[in-house]
């Protein structure tokens, strides 16, 4: 044991005296992408080296520290551009160091590479401080460090941020960026990129193909922003100990893995998955920002990988699983059968909701935590129609039917208006029915409709007009107003005079409504005379004046009977019973019936608006 020790201990020291004795060698950009064009090899190598600014030669890769700026806060989508170079190499660069900054003419500069396309492959080990912008990368690239990058401490000569942006690029072939190494405070942008695998990936992990992959620990920045990625195998990010990872406005094609852990800020918004994104987060903390609104039904936990990993051979083994972890066919096999079926993974979906719902609650976002809470019910309702299938019974068939009538009245309680809405659909229906049978609210109508027809009829036979005869049937009507008035005028030394003043408003209000007619009547009455005594283009006038009244009777008469029907339907929803129902035959029946629905929705809608108020 003891022997081992000593022997890691010279390791050790070895490769720690190593990395004190590199000799560290120094070119301009130009310098750098001049030996690459002079390579005569297939393959450009560089290790441990030092890629400074030179002003005199490299104004082609300098931009403002303003442009940066741009580049680091912009939300651009990718745009297409022109190349100006073409690298037919690939390209391996080793423990090599950009200078970024630089001050030219006492102004701050920065320096990128821009506007190339490498056609073949591009592996970066332990590379920093290097910005990329409008690049086409045909093949894979790999972005990773070692244990030697920990070491270095020979980049004093330069100022040394650990920076590296990839902007407006284009991966033809997929992008791996691993690094999980501890204290290395570094910052990582890709931004309004795509990434794409031109069918012909070169993975040989069939289990779990990736297009991208970002493994990175223990950084202080990372930027994803504003990217697409192309639909072939999953994009995996495993995030742990990141100060701040923004993680936005980003389009996936393909299935999405994200484990998040300890990060300190965290945003997650405005991003387009179209198809499952797999969600671990160890630490719900204050400084998480997560829409949910993104997500649209298709955020599930990171448990999906575990159970074709622990459950599946032994649960559904009738279910052959694709070698390849995230396959299309297993993913719906996951979603419509184990999910539902597995009480196991059932838990574990129910389990992340259940984090994220507490975390909204908690900081009051009452619109994330209802769209939350839906998820869990239907999720719920899935499962409870699945059980009584199994094991039918009254009360898993009320489960599982309460819980699909409470989507569709309140959405599981968090929408109460929603509740109102539906009310008034089955107000409305059932004043629809009341309207087509009689009751004894409307027994006057048929009178008022055969008076009406004798009242045309006196005046088609009569010289007077119109308001005359409406008139001369309002006489025993106005003859008691008449009489009132008179009384009261003949009484004024036997009654205080305050009772006489207050009375006559009373005989005025009386008689409005006859003087109106009466003068309605007077106003539209073009013709007089018997009917039989008119020239034709005089009747023609007559029998316009004639239907439009007719008609204006008519709207007035089933205005008056739907609005009968509508308060009887509103009186039966909102009590279960009043007495003797205005109404005959089925429509009694249903009166009964509504008045039982409207108890039992206007409980749930109670106990939905309680449950919001409280929240």
């Amino acid at each position: 044991m003891i022997k081992k020790v000593l022997l890691y201990c010279l390791l050790f020291a070895s490769v720690f005296s190593f990395s004190q004795e590199i000799k560290y060698k120094e070119y301009s950009y130009t310098e750098l992408f001049s030996m690459i064009e002079k390579e005569k090899d297939s393959v450009f190598e560089l290790k441990d080296a030092i890629i400074k600014i030179n002003p005199e030669t490299d104004e082609r890769f300098i931009i403002t520290q303003e442009e940066l700026q741009g580049l680091i806060s912009g939300n651009e989508k990718f745009k297409e551009f022109e190349v100006s170079k073409r690298i037919n190499k690939t390209i391996a660069l080793n423990n090599v160091q950009f200078q970024l900054y630089d001050v030219i003419n006492d102004k701050p500069t920065v320096a990128i590479i821009q506007n190339i396309e490498f056609l073949k492959p591009v592996t970066l080990i332990n590379v920093s401080d290097v910005l990329f912008k409008n690049i086409k990368f045909n093949h894979k690239v790999k972005v990773s460090y070692t244990s030697n990058y920990k070491l270095i401490d020979n980049y004093n000569k330069i100022r040394f941020d650990h920076i590296s942006l990839f902007y407006n690029c284009l991966f033809g072939n997929g992008l791996y960026l691993i690094k999980l190494l501890d204290n290395i405070k570094a910052q990582y942008g890709i931004k309004s990129s795509i990434i794409k695998s031109n069918g012909n990936i070169d993975n040989k992990n069939k289990i779990f193909p990736t297009i991208l992959d970002l493994g990175l620990n223990d950084l202080f920045y990372v930027d994803f922003s504003n990217n697409y990625v192309e639909d072939y195998g999953a994009s995996r990010f495993d995030i742990r100990n990141v100060d701040n990872f923004s993680f936005s406005n980003n389009t996936f094609e393909n299935s999405v893995r994200l484990f998040i852990k300890s990060g300190r800020e965290t945003k997650i918004i405005n991003n387009h998955f179209k198809e499952q994104l797999f969600l671990d987060i160890e630490d719900l903390n204050t400084e998480l920002t997560l829409d949910y609104k993104q997500f649209t039904n298709n955020l599930f936990s990171s448990n999906f990988n575990n159970y074709f990993f622990t459950q599946h051979d032994k649960l559904d083994s009738e279910f052959i699983a694709d070698t390849e972890r995230y396959s299309k066919r297993n993913i719906q096999f996951y979603l419509e059968n184990a999910l539902i079926k597995n009480e196991f993974s059932y838990k574990n979906e129910q389990k992340l909701k259940g984090r994220l719902y507490q975390m909204y609650r908690q900081y009051f976002d009452t619109d994330f935590a209802n769209l939350v809470y839906a998820d869990i019910k239907d999720l719920e309702t899935k499962r409870s129609r699945y059980l009584y299938e199994q094991n039918p019974s009254f009360k898993g068939f009320f489960t599982w039917k309460i819980n699909q009538f409470l989507k569709v009245f309140s959405a599981y309680g968090t929408e109460p208006a929603r509740a109102v809405v539906f009310s008034m659909y089955v107000i409305l229906l059932f004043a629809f029915i009341y309207l087509l049978f009689p009751n004894s609210w409307d027994s006057l109508g048929k009178k008022r409709l055969m008076h009406r027809f004798e009242f045309f009829q006196k005046y088609l036979r009569r010289n007077e007009g119109i308001h005359s005869i409406y008139l001369e049937g309002k006489e025993q009507e106005i003859s008691s107003y008449n009489d009132f008035k008179n009384n009261l005028e003949k009484a004024h030394l036997d009654l205080p005079s305050f009772f006489i003043s207050w009375s006559k408003p009373l005989y005025n209000a009386s008689m409005l409504s006859s003087k109106l007619m009466a003068r309605f009547l007077k106003t539209t009455d073009v013709l007089t005379g018997k009917w039989k005594d008119l020239t034709p283009k005089q009747k023609r006038w007559k029998n316009f004046q004639i239907g439009l009244l007719l008609t204006i009777g008519l709207l007035y008469d089933l205005f008056i009977k739907a609005l009968n029907a509508l308060m009887l339907s509103i009186n039966t929803f909102t009590t279960l019973g009043f007495g003797e129902i205005p109404i005959k035959g089925l429509p009694r029946y249903l009166a009964i019936i509504q008045g039982f629905i409207g108890w039992f929705m206007l409980t749930i809608f109670s106990v939905s608006l309680i449950s919001q108020l409280l929240n």
